[in-house]
């Protein structure tokens, strides 16, 4: 005896059943990975040093005997539309000896880096001083002396940090405390020591704060990898080491290395073992589970490699190698969409401006190191760097996140003087203090006046200027009447595509899920009421309509 076959509509109407199951799935993973790390919204709620230039660059002028490439090199940066150098101030070259600041042949230590703060200061650049590299005295004690690792004596590297930065104070705003503590060629070679590192960050950071209270310290850069020790550490396993160990309270500023392995900035998946532009939403949800979501994050390196298709030096370490075209275009896309996704991301510092090595010197030749440069040794810009000095008004616009006016701005708007911010964003929300009007211009359009009830129960109400920019870069002004509202900040959101399709589509599905489980059961009703003699759907509909009818009639 054998079954009946199973009817053609019941299986068309499983297979749809199936099919939207299947693609409710599937949109919760494409959710996940479109919309994993963008932050929307309107909150004034402004993270410390994000509102900064967010163009930075790499350098070692350290290594520059010429007073004249120092000069040439920071007028090119300066022209870039960067804002910001990190740059080595090696502990080796300063104390030669202990409590020693000259060379033997008497000239002062200090002269070439006074030099080199002198003319940063004098375009406006901020210097991110990298304060490591131990003389060997200072490591004279360790297993591996001729290896950078922590010194004998936390103290010694104390004395160091307050040095520079009593040195300095008021002049170099921004101190990174030793730079990737979880490789082993950075730590001794010695395993790698999470804590250790934080007994070293806090002796530091103690001693900065001491100098100048108002010096922004840096985490250590940490270098991005998927080793779990003991002589490579990952990045992700090595911050967490961190948050365990109490170090969240000896850093301002969380840093990341931002290096793209050959993938463009638009590759948006995430995960433990990848390297790509993306890895630092990684970092970042760290940082929040360990409840350090004020902090901030900068990209201290940052790039992507390009060599020629004729390449016959040493391979690429940092994944497969991209044109100096791509390059350019990497870097540029990688600002925008940090720019536009990530408003906890600060400056974002390219590696590397210029190598001081020539080519074909016997250090330099194979080296694919110097695919990362934005200018030859002979200071020929690459496309990168002419791609970023073009852009650089676009990446400067406020794209996403919460600013403050600075004291001239709020000097000038008290004054009842109009001040301009350039924007790019959806929205434009202005934060105002007390009762009164503030008129908004939006270039080509007429001017919008806006209000503030002062009956906020906090002391700062968000007000909704524009809500359709649109895209592009927007010259704003802004004017509040004197001795009415003070207007303090701004708010520039954006509403991407990804925060809002995929509502659109589950509802979809879920209407046309309903649907096709309503049409499955009313069929299989029907074919059962067939064969059993009970009333078939629209039977039973007929019969439900007779009752009402008689009811009436009654």
């Amino acid at each position: 005896m054998t079954g009946r076959p199973i009817p053609i509509w019941a299986i068309l109407h499983g297979l749809a059943i199936l099919v939207l199951i299947g693609a409710m799935v599937v949109a919760t993973l494409a959710e996940t990975y479109y919309t994993r790390g963008i932050v929307t919204g309107r909150d004034y709620a402004l993270l410390p040093d994000t509102d900064v230039n967010p163009m930075g660059v790499n350098t070692f002028l350290h290594e520059e005997p010429d007073d004249a490439v120092v000069v040439r090199t920071l007028d090119m940066i300066q022209a870039g539309g960067f804002g910001h150098i990190r740059q080595m101030f090696g502990w080796f070259e300063i104390e030669p000896q202990p409590g020693v600041f000259v060379y033997p042949d008497g000239q002062s230590s200090w002269a070439k880096f006074d030099r080199i703060v002198e003319l940063a200061e004098e375009r406006g650049i901020e210097i991110v001083a990298r304060l490591e590299k131990p003389p060997a005295w200072a490591r004279a004690g360790q297993p591996n002396p001729e290896l950078d690792g922590p010194p004998d004596e936390l103290a010694d590297y104390a004395h160091f940090v307050e040095q520079v930065v009593s040195r300095y104070r008021g002049r170099i705003t921004y101190v990174q405390l030793w730079n990737e503590p979880n490789l082993a060629g950075e730590w001794g070679g010695k395993p790698i020591d999470p804590a250790g590192y934080v007994e070293l960050l806090q002796a530091g950071y103690e001693a900065a704060k001491r100098a100048d209270p108002d010096v922004t310290v840096l985490l250590a850069g940490l270098a991005p990898t998927e080793q779990t020790g003991p002589h490579n550490l990952s990045d992700l396993l090595f911050l967490q080491g961190v948050y365990d160990a109490g170090g969240a309270a000896y850093f301002d500023i969380a840093t990341v290395m931002v290096y793209g392995y050959g993938f463009s900035p638009a590759d948006r998946r995430v995960s433990f073992e990848r390297n790509n532009f993306s890895r630092p939403i990684q970092t970042r949800e760290i940082m929040e589970r360990n409840g350090d979501a004020d902090t901030p994050i900068w990209a201290v390196e940052y790039g992507w490699v390009a060599l020629p298709d004729d390449w016959t030096g040493n391979p690429s370490p940092w994944g497969a190698p991209v044109s100096a075209e791509q390059q350019a275009d990497y870097l540029l896309d990688g600002y925008l969409r940090a720019r536009r996704e990530w408003p906890w991301m600060g400056a974002m510092v390219v590696w590397a401006f210029r190598f001081p090595l020539a080519p074909d010197h016997p250090n330099a030749v194979g080296d694919p190191t110097r695919g990362f440069a934005l200018v030859e040794h002979d200071f020929t810009p690459s496309p990168a760097y002419a791609a970023l000095a073009e852009a650089a008004p676009r990446i400067h616009a406020v794209h996403n996140g919460a600013r403050s006016f600075t004291e001239e701005q709020r000097v000038a708007l008290e004054r009842g003087e109009p001040v301009q911010i350039a924007v790019a964003g959806d929205r434009l929300d202005l934060v105002m203090v007390g009762a009164g009007s503030a008129t908004v211009t939006v270039e080509g359009r007429e001017p919008v006046t806006i209000h503030s009830t002062g009956a906020s129960r906090s002391p700062q109400e968000i007000v909704m200027a524009i809500d359709d920019l649109g895209d592009g870069i927007h010259a704003v002004e802004v004017r509040v009447a004197p001795a009415e509202a003070a207007l303090v900040g701004y708010v520039v959101s954006r509403s991407p595509w990804q925060t809002w399709i995929f509502p659109w589509v589950y509802g979809t599905l879920a209407v046309l899920l309903i649907a096709a489980l309503v049409a499955a059961g009313w069929r299989l009703w029907s074919v059962v009421a067939g064969r059993t003699g009970w009333p078939s759907p629209p039977g039973l509909l007929s019969q439900f309509s007779e009752r009402g009818s008689r009811r009436n009639a009654g």
